[in-house]
């Protein structure tokens, strides 16, 4: 089933926002206040809904300046754009006024010519996990738009995934088609693309096809001991061992499997799925945010690449999810995600923002700015706008 957003109806009551205004407001103390000034108040005040989505549309606009009609992408990024397109989706999906006149563009225009821009037909390419970030995307444009040739586009591309799951050294999916690692990111993809699928496409192309597969995955994820005894999630696993190589816990792979895990809860009524998403979300805030709730990459400040650079955005993306979906929601752990989302949020336009530009340290100030790090940013005030209204 696809469960409607009661967000909807509110959203009438922020119309007069537009995609092309210029923002933040001016203040009326000051035509031209400092920055300190700004930052100040900024800082002692609370953000309120408006405010957020207020953020997001100067955020979105900037976000334009990267675009390429001819190519369908973002600065040329190519699975990174596939996270740009569900940030948007994500935004219209609350906020269809402020969002259409960017993505009716932007979602038909990267349909059609972003396999030519990046080369890859049918979004196609050597790594699974480049591949299902496509799928979500078009899963999340289809929701918002239902027009059936995006989910019909994501379901192709799950195909390219399901011919081989099973076959990886260690089970599961491998993470590219050279074999060279097996590990979380497209197993957790694989997981949760099967899911949304499910409930989009329950008898098609026969009754339970996704679900089936969302469960085979999950089995394999609980068995594979990626799932460490923090309750965290590694990268990988090693294989000569098929062992938790132990290596770093991104952000990413805490948030991946959190919205997969919510919509197996919704197809078989099986609370034990919302439970295991409540627990990773949980752990990995307690692991990976500051004093201050601010979220952090362990590459940060200086030695994030491009991919690691749009990490952190997928997690707050996912925990809006779980925030405004989830089946069952305990009082406390609801509370967690929204303070998550807003003090994150607030960090991000405080101290992390100048002309609307966002950079890769949530805590600020940093210079690093570019698609990745403008998009990620984006996923948590977009969640922060959703969660607030």
């Amino acid at each position: 089933m696809i469960l409607s957003t009661p967000a909807r109806a509110l959203a009438i009551i922020f119309t007069l926002i537009s995609i092309s205004q210029a923002l933040p407001h001016p203040s009326p103390e000051a035509s031209n206040p400092s920055s300190s000034q700004q930052l100040s108040r900024r800082l002692n005040r609370r953000a309120t809904p408006t405010d957020y989505v207020d953020y997001a549309v100067a955020g979105i606009n900037q976000m334009q300046t990267w675009y390429s009609a001819s190519t369908g992408l973002y600065s040329n990024a190519w699975w990174n754009s596939a996270n740009v397109i569900t940030m948007l989706a994500d935004f219209q999906d609350y906020f269809p006024s402020q969002a259409e006149p960017t993505t009716n563009s932007v979602f038909p225009t990267t349909l059609a010519n972003a396999p030519g821009g990046g080369g890859f037909p049918g979004f196609i390419n050597g790594y699974y996990d480049d591949e299902l970030w496509w799928a979500l995307a078009w899963i999340k444009v289809f929701d918002v738009t239902q027009n059936s040739t995006y989910l019909d586009m994501a379901a192709s591309i799950f195909e390219d995934a399901k011919s081989v799951w099973g076959t990886a050294t260690c089970g599961g999916l491998w993470w590219d088609k050279a074999h060279t690692q097996n590990g979380a990111v497209e197993n957790e993809l694989y997981l949760t693309t099967a899911a949304k699928l499910a409930n989009r496409s329950p008898l098609t192309p026969s009754n339970g096809y996704y679900l089936a597969e969302a469960k085979k995955a999950h089995d394999w994820f609980l068995a594979s001991g990626l799932i460490n005894s923090n309750n965290t999630i590694n990268n990988g696993l090693n294989l000569q061992t098929c062992q938790n190589d132990a290596n770093v816990v991104f952000s990413y792979n805490q948030g991946i499997i959190l919205s997969g895990l919510a919509e197996m809860t919704w197809s078989t009524g099986d609370d034990s799925y919302n439970v295991l998403a409540n627990t990773i979300a949980t752990a990995a805030i307690a692991a990976l945010t500051d004093a201050n709730g601010v979220l952090h990459e362990l590459c940060e400040p200086n030695a994030c690449d491009s991919d690691e650079q749009q990490f952190k955005g997928i997690f707050g993306r996912n925990i809006q999810f779980l925030y405004s979906r989830a089946d069952v929601l305990p009082d406390d752990t609801k509370a967690l995600y929204l303070n998550f989302l807003t003090a994150n949020a607030n960090s991000i336009w405080a101290n992390d923002q100048a002309n609307n530009q966002l950079g890769l340290d949530w805590s600020g100030p940093d210079a690093t700015v570019t698609v990745e790090t403008q998009s990620s940013a984006l996923d948590v005030i977009v969640g922060a706008a959703c969660a607030t209204i």
